[in-house]
């Protein structure tokens, strides 16, 4: 069962947020692959995905291999 985690508003954050956290040296379409191999955890709403920055945060970790 998995368990489902409610953000906090201020905590919530579009691709070009994404994109800013890894100093723009990533693209939309890097981001859309994450989402679509489920690398990267987020919802859409209406035409926009919305991520969580905690689960952003994690997983840049996860990609460079720090805690």
């Amino acid at each position: 069962m998995t368990s489902i985690i409610i953000p906090k508003p201020n905590d919530l954050i579009y691709v070009e947020d994404v994109i800013e956290m890894f100093e723009g040296k990533i693209t939309k379409n890097i981001v859309y692959a994450w989402v679509r191999e489920k690398k990267l955890k987020a919802m859409k709403v209406g035409r926009r995905y919305v991520f969580s920055r905690k689960a952003v945060l994690a997983y840049m970790h996860r990609l460079l291999g720090t805690t």
